[in-house]
């Protein structure tokens, strides 16, 4: 039996860093309790803390509790932070999981499957990992981790090896996430933008009932991947544990809620049975005003909708499959249902112009989404614009990780990672400040539950 400490890379950039743990690490901790290991969950902004001054990430040493396997999940945004916790813990054998190891290490640029992109970390296992890291845990307690489908190294001559994929884990098998060794309380806030909805105290949890994507979004690293579901059984499972501990609140995870509209009103059954009041996140050509309804009526407060961008040019660069027509649509119909239409906004992706920033300005004044989240596109690993920017008229920018977070970078352009060819740095930065102070003046609820001085009392801002 190996004792394991799981835990997630810190993200204190984000406004309100405690407030979405981390599911990938549940399951996997799920997945070896199972198996008979010993399994520790680490809130890794427990042992962390941030220094706004020196930008500067404070390691508590002494909470640091020995182990024989760590593993951290990282993204591209903070596996930098990632890779300072891996220096310091006391463990035997430490491993690098997560969107970054996978995206990196099984993509087409050679230049970042390097050893001082995974300083820290003795092997990554890339890839969706409850069954592989069980077996690298089993492994290692008998000395030999060497047939681990997905494990990654570099030897001593700083090559990249990497032992052949496993199968996709049969989402139905998987053991559920183990909210009940989440070491604090689940936290509040996470539900919805809307300053009217006053959830702020209420325990928030989240839950994936399916993963995967069929559609082609160029900035997602997730397109055109298989949706596979959880059992009904599964989910309800799930649910009571959650409102055993607590829980009245749920973030659904999933891309694409809505998909299968009778799989839908079977999980807003189940939701409403429990008590939850909950959101999720759909797209607005899955859009049913009856099936809004009935969501509404079975708790549903919030459905998020991946608008983009509010110019049909822009759109179609994107391969989004909508239209700013289709978009205001949707979100009318959701608010027409009586639930917060979310609007996730993005500026920057290649072929931006000054043109088209307008355009997003005047669909924002003409739809009035309930509440916008909105970001500059990053070219994040695994996203088409990663694989081909040359496609796009992009260079990747090397050694620009840590760059990817925009939050206490914002009013610099150190947050423009990408130089593009339509549109100056200047100009970029500029609409950025633009489009929120919009958002701010005439939507009113930007999606900002800051804690103050990252401690403390949590914010409305």
């Amino acid at each position: 039996m190996a004792k394991v400490c799981l835990l997630d890379s810190p993200s204190w950039l984000l406004f309100n860093p405690r407030q979405f743990l981390h599911l990938g690490i549940l399951y996997l901790a799920g997945a070896l309790r199972k198996a008979g290991h010993d399994v520790t969950v680490v809130d890794c902004h427990e042992v962390t803390e941030w220094n706004p001054e020196s930008r500067q990430l404070l390691i508590h040493q002494k909470e640091l509790e020995a182990c024989d396997v760590l593993g951290i999940s990282a993204t591209t945004a903070n596996v930098h932070w990632g890779k300072q916790l891996a220096k310091a813990w006391p463990a035997k054998v430490k491993v690098l999981g997560g969107s970054h190891a996978t995206y990196i290490l099984r993509g087409p640029h050679d230049q970042f499957k390097r050893p001082w992109y995974f300083d820290g970390f003795d092997f990554a296992i890339i890839e969706e990992a409850e069954e592989s890291f069980t077996q690298f845990c089993d492994g290692f307690d008998h000395g030999d981790v060497s047939r681990v489908p997905n494990l990654c190294w570099f030897n001593e001559l700083g090559m990249l090896q990497r032992n052949p994929a496993g199968p996709l884990p049969d989402v139905t098998r998987l053991s559920p996430p183990a909210f009940d060794i989440w070491p604090g309380n689940f936290a509040g806030g996470g539900l919805s933008s809307n300053a009217h909805l006053d959830k702020n105290e209420a325990m928030t949890a989240s839950l994936y009932t399916a993963r995967g994507c069929p559609y082609g979004c160029r900035f997602c690293a997730d397109a055109r991947t298989k949706v596979r579901e959880e059992s009904l059984g599964q989910i309800e499972a799930e649910l009571r544990m959650l409102a055993d501990l607590g829980v009245t609140c749920i973030r659904i995870q999933d891309d694409v809620l809505t998909i299968k509209e009778e799989r839908c009103k079977q999980l807003a059954n189940l939701l409403h049975e429990y008590g939850m009041t909950w959101r999720g996140n759909t797209r607005v050509n899955l859009t049913n005003p009856s099936l809004f309804t009935y969501m509404q009526a079975h708790g549903c407060v919030e459905l998020g909708f991946g608008v983009e961008h509010g110019s049909e040019k822009m759109l179609k660069l994107m391969a989004k499959g909508t239209t700013p027509d289709k978009n205001t649509a949707g979100i009318q119909m959701c608010q027409d249902a009586g639930m917060i239409a979310k609007a996730f906004l993005m500026l920057g992706f290649p072929g931006e112009t000054n043109e088209t920033v307008e355009e997003m300005k005047q669909w924002i004044l003409n739809t009035r989404p309930t509440a916008c989240s909105w970001c500059l596109f990053q070219p994040f690993p695994g996203s088409d614009v990663w694989n081909n920017p040359q496609a796009y008229g992009v260079s990747l920018p090397e050694n620009a990780f840590d760059r990817f977070w925009q939050q206490g970078l914002e009013g610099s352009e150190d947050e423009l990672v990408l130089s593009l060819p339509t549109i100056s740095k200047p100009d970029l930065l500029r609409a950025r400040i633009e489009v929120g102070q919009l958002i701010d003046s005439e939507i009113g609820h930007r999606d900002r539950r800051r804690v103050d001085n990252y401690f403390g009392e949590a914010l409305m801002a």
